[in-house]
């Protein structure tokens, strides 16, 4: 196979997947790992993709959702430090509503001092590290895979419906005094606003990348907030126009 064609083959996948390792590239173009690996290598200096920790993804722009691998490893320090921040609003016996967030992700990974918690999420990886690190209850919502990684659609919906929690912790694609949390898909932002409604406190968890950042579909004002957790001190203008508590 010619250098042009593996490398547009590697972009068809990306394509259709948004995100593949390396070993799902070699196995499906029949090439060795180290090609596969200089390969992404020179297409991510061409800016045809992007280099994640495993294999690539293809990024598309503000009004898309990340690909997976690519939110799970973009920022992980800044994740890191939100979790922390976050982990001591929640106590034994907690119910807990999580979303899919990769952000919200690094904080499933930091429950496993706490007991007695139950807990619905609609984030594929989140319920996995919460069945292997935890001993919370568990609860996933039904519906349609969306982007390998979340869980959405009206069935997630009236799932949430049937819940009440203490807390809901929740990320975003875009946060701005304007239009509040965005998302790039409304399906997403949907089982958010019904996660949302169903419980007694809202806790958002932004990295400060997101901040002025503004995608099509809403998910909540910023006034009906209770929590802001970010990585570090928004700009004066930002605390002045928010009433809720904020972290960082």
């Amino acid at each position: 196979m010619l250098l042009y064609e593996r490398h547009q083959q590697i972009l068809d996948l990306l394509k259709e997947y948004r995100s593949a390792t390396v070993e799902f590239l070699s196995s499906r173009l029949y090439t060795s790992p180290a090609t596969i690996r200089r390969d992404l290598n020179v297409m991510a200096e061409k800016g045809l993709l992007t280099r994640v920790r495993g294999g690539a993804a293809l990024t598309e722009g503000n009004n898309q959702d990340a690909p997976p691998l690519l939110r799970v490893n973009k920022e992980r320090e800044k994740k890191e430090r939100i979790a922390r921040l976050a982990l001591p609003l929640l106590r034994d016996g907690s119910t807990v509503f999580l979303d899919s967030s990769s952000t919200v992700s690094a904080l499933a990974e930091k429950l496993t001092s706490l007991k007695g918690l139950s807990v619905l999420s609609n984030g594929i990886a989140t319920v996995n590290l919460l069945n292997e690190m935890t001993t919370a209850k568990v609860f996933t919502c039904a519906g349609v895979i969306q982007n390998q990684s979340s869980i959405v659609g009206q069935l997630s919906v009236r799932t949430v419906e049937k819940f009440h929690a203490d807390l809901f912790f929740y990320s975003c694609c875009g946060l701005s005094l304007r239009c509040g949390a965005t998302e790039a898909s409304e399906e997403a932002a949907a089982v958010k606003r019904a996660m949302f409604a169903n419980a007694d406190k809202r806790v958002l968890l932004c990295d400060s990348t997101k901040f002025g950042l503004e995608f099509f579909c809403k998910s909540c004002d910023l006034s009906q907030v209770d929590i802001l957790v970010t990585d570090r001190k928004p700009d004066a203008a930002f605390l002045q126009g928010v009433s809720c508590t904020v972290l960082y």
